[in-house]
């Protein structure tokens, strides 16, 4: 050709070195186990070249010429081909080129770090441009160290970040890493570690395996003893990888672990430990006529070349005549193959075309070394990539500016997508996510059901398709890899001390406080308004609680004071109805008829306390109570100050003070009394009026009560009550021993020592109550009170009228004493 383009690349997976005895020349290494995988790069390569040759616009009057040597996946080997290439001779000497003159314009080649680092280092010394279309070691991004070195792929640093967004997408936080120990994977172990904690992930096992039978069953059993890491990312040789995927099966844990992982080859004994599993490749297209390309091929067409014969071989299932040319699979062929075979779509599915992702790449490093050709030779002055924007017009030109010009290439692929090398050298970050799963025959399938691009907008850069993805036998959704179950809502995590942050106890929230989602931090309070639901997982209205009629608390309250009112209301209609006889005559029924209405009165009260209080009841209620109550209680105090006035003061019946001890003083205390109470309450109300309150404690209610505006004219209300009783009390209590006729004294102290039982036993019960029990214990406190006047005071007096009428006479009012007298 013109032009002479140079391929290294391997083309057999293992390099035989033979063992130095130092007795003979020692022989020259061999390479074995062709791979058609392999090959089917090099026909990328050679498919790029033959495209633009029947272009006559592109190269016009250019052959191009393809030199391949087969690295054999060694370091070695790949450079001592690459010295073949620059010296032009089977037995290169270094700085001679001994060859004819051809124009070398690259070097395609380098499939792994490997054979790319020694041919890096001995092409940027001469300035000769390196195209990789496999290498993806970071290192080769220093263009200080490794000037000519190019690639069509990224560089692996990228792909730790890239699978911890995977993980991440499908919510994995137990994992674990496998690795070969070919030390790359200590780097690339740190940055997953970095990459997946930085999403909230954990590593639950990492292990570096060799070709060791103890490295492999180690791996092995730590995997196995590890069943929460449902998903292990793995970045491994093919090799080690069948031997940990037969390791792992002798275990039966292959069918319920789920891999992610990053193979360079995939070998055929792992089927079923790679059903469902999920691969990071490099991005790879499609070539058109590709497919057309490998149809046409034949062994007739390249006479001489064993390669092609072994390819043959390998699709065809046959084996040429002689040995020398026959791959190990096709030695146990009986069939010979006779050159008229033709290569099917049945021999191309089970190349899987689809994912040939390093020939997609070497495919690529072709077409931009020609572009890059293709420009030097068709740029108009002032464009050209030399001082002043001059052209390469001269051989030697073209191939000094040839590196430059591959690294400022741009074109776009039949697919739209656009091709370019970034100033290190290589493709922008680009991913596939593929989906390997077994079908029922036994057949492997690959599918892409994901992207990842960098260059994407933000939010848009990973796209996975969830639905489209098969996963192992068993599982019909997205399997779990967390190191425990996820705390349900309405709980937090805890983290054990002693163990990775993923590893943790679920606590519930504290009372009044809510988790929403599960895996919540930490629980979060719920407004003064609100209340956690049931499950604690979201905060709802408080419900509104009062004392109700609907409720057997307060229809029970309520039936009560229904039965306390009637009777008094008997009672005061019995008083009335014989208000003639002596027994309510010696009582002062004047006083009687105030308390037994004043008690009528006080038994309503409570229906103020019961039911949604308003603004108006609240103002109303305590003060209003506390008036009634005023009256009864001071008509109690009335009836021992006039016994006692009549008894010990007032003896002759002429005398001013007997006189008012008559029909002026019973009226005069209730009222006298009443008044300062009504005066209290009416600053109080005016003043501090109390007012419907929620109450702010916890629970699930907000407890409507009426509050008291101030606590000091309530206090004050109560304490005059107080007051009062213990008047009535003090001034009953010397009158108990009086003649028969004076006995009600003994009544009334009773009837204020059953009320001061009733209001102390009341004040710790109205303390320590919450809610609308405090409302209850009020109003009980009314009625008992009330109840124990009505008792004690008047059931005596009915008792004699109904039942007793002969004792009801004037007789019995002055007493035996005084009849005997």
């Amino acid at each position: 050709g013109d032009v002479l383009t140079g391929a290294v690349t391997p083309l057999h997976a293992v390099l035989d070195q033979p063992v130095v005895k130092f007795q003979q020349s020692p022989e020259q290494p061999q390479c074995r186990r062709f791979q058609a995988s392999l090959f089917l790069n090099v026909l990328g390569l050679l498919f790029a070249v033959a495209k633009a040759e029947r272009d006559p616009a592109f190269l016009p009057d250019i052959t191009v010429g393809l030199q391949i040597y087969d690295s054999c996946v060694s370091g070695i080997r790949a450079l001592s081909s690459t010295l073949v290439l620059l010296s032009h001779q089977l037995r290169p000497t270094p700085n001679f080129s001994c060859g004819p003159q051809q124009l070398l314009l690259e070097v395609v080649g380098g499939i792994t770090s490997p054979e790319s680092e020694p041919m890096a280092e001995l092409l940027s010394t001469y300035r000769v441009p390196q195209i990789s279309h496999g290498s993806q070691h970071p290192q080769f991004s220093n263009r200080f160290q490794f000037p000519s070195f190019l690639r069509t792929v990224s560089n692996s640093a990228h792909q730790p970040w890239v699978l911890a967004k995977i993980l991440s997408h499908f919510k994995w936080t137990w994992v674990g890493l496998v690795g070969s120990d070919n030390g790359n994977f200590e780097r690339v172990e740190q940055q997953l570690q970095k990459e997946i904690g930085g999403e909230g992930g954990c590593v639950a096992l990492s292990k570096r395996i060799s070709g060791l039978d103890g490295s492999i069953r180690s791996t092995a059993g730590v995997i196995a003893a590890t069943p929460a890491a449902e998903v292990i990312v793995c970045d491994c040789y093919h090799f080690h990888f069948r031997l940990l995927a037969e390791a792992l099966q002798e275990r039966n844990v292959a069918g319920r672990t789920s891999f992610s992982y990053k193979p360079s080859m995939l070998g055929p004994r792992a089927l079923k430990l790679l059903d469902g599993s999920l691969i990071l490749t490099v991005h790879s297209g499609i070539m058109p006529s590709f497919e057309d390309f490998l149809l046409a091929l034949h062994p007739a067409a390249y006479p001489g070349d064993s390669l092609m014969r072994k390819l043959w071989e390998e699709l065809q299932g046959c084996r040429w005549s002689g040995a020398g040319g026959s791959t190990h699979g096709a030695r146990e062929a009986v069939q010979p193959c006779t050159g008229l075979e033709n290569i099917t779509a049945a021999h191309l599915a089970a190349c899987e075309l689809p994912n040939l992702t390093a020939t997609y790449q070497a495919y690529l490093a072709a077409k931009a070394l020609l572009a890059a050709y293709h420009n030097l030779i068709s740029c108009s002055l002032g464009e050209g990539p030399f001082p002043g924007g001059t052209c390469a017009n001269a051989e030697e030109k073209v191939g000094k500016a040839s590196g430059n010009a591959i690294g400022k290439v741009r074109f776009t692929t039949s697919s739209q997508e656009e091709v370019f090398l970034t100033k290190d050298g290589e493709m922008p970050a680009a991913f596939d996510i593929k989906n390997i799963y077994i079908l029922p025959d036994k057949t492997r399938q690959t599918a892409i059901v994901g992207h990842f691009d960098f260059r994407a907008p933000s939010g848009k850069k990973l796209l996975i398709n969830d639905k489209a993805i098969v996963w192992a036998e068993g599982h019909l959704k997205v399997p779990s890899s967390i190191c425990n179950a996820k705390c349900p809502v309405g709980t937090r995590k805890s983290t054990l001390p002693e163990q990775s942050k993923c590893c943790y106890r679920c606590l519930p929230c504290p009372r009044g406080e809510i988790a929403m989602s599960p895996d919540s931090a930490a629980c979060q309070k719920c407004s003064k308004d609100q209340w956690p639901n049931e499950q604690q997982s979201q905060c709802i209205p408080k419900t509104l609680d009062f004392l109700s009629y609907g409720e057997p608390l307060g229809a029970a309250l309520a039936v009560g004071t229904a039965l306390l009112f009637l009777p008094a209301l008997a009672i005061l209609s019995i008083f009335i109805w014989h208000h003639h006889t002596p027994m309510v005559q010696a009582n002062n029924r004047q006083l009687s008829y105030i308390l037994l209405s004043s008690l009528a009165l006080c038994f309503l009260c409570p229906f103020m306390f019961i039911g949604h209080p308003g603004p108006l009841i609240c103002a109303v209620h305590q003060a209003g109570f506390g008036v009634t109550f005023t009256v009864c209680v001071s008509s109690v105090l009335a009836k021992p100050i006039v016994v006692v006035v009549a008894a010990f003061h007032a003896t002759r019946p002429d005398t001013r003070l007997r006189k008012w001890a008559g029909p002026v003083l019973p009226s005069t205390i209730p009222i006298v009394c009443s008044l300062v109470q009504a005066a209290l309450c009416t600053l109080w109300v005016a003043r501090w009026p109390p007012r419907p309150v929620n109450s702010t404690e916890p629970g699930p209610t907000v407890t409507v009560k009426c509050g008291e505006g101030s606590l000091a004219p309530f206090y004050a209300m109560l304490g005059y009550l107080g007051f009062l009783g213990l008047v009535s009390l003090l001034v009953a209590f010397p009158a108990h021993r009086l003649p028969d006729t004076f006995n009600e004294a003994k009544h009334i102290t009773l009837s204020m020592l059953v009320c001061s039982c009733v209001w102390v036993s009341s004040i710790p019960a109205h303390v320590s109550a919450r809610g609308k029990d405090t409302v209850a214990v009020e109003v009980f406190a009314i009625l008992a009170s009330g109840g124990g006047l009505m008792s004690c005071l008047f059931f005596p007096k009915c008792n004699i009228i109904l039942l007793h009428p002969e004792k009801n006479t004037r007789g019995q009012k002055f007493g035996r004493h005084h009849l005997h007298k």
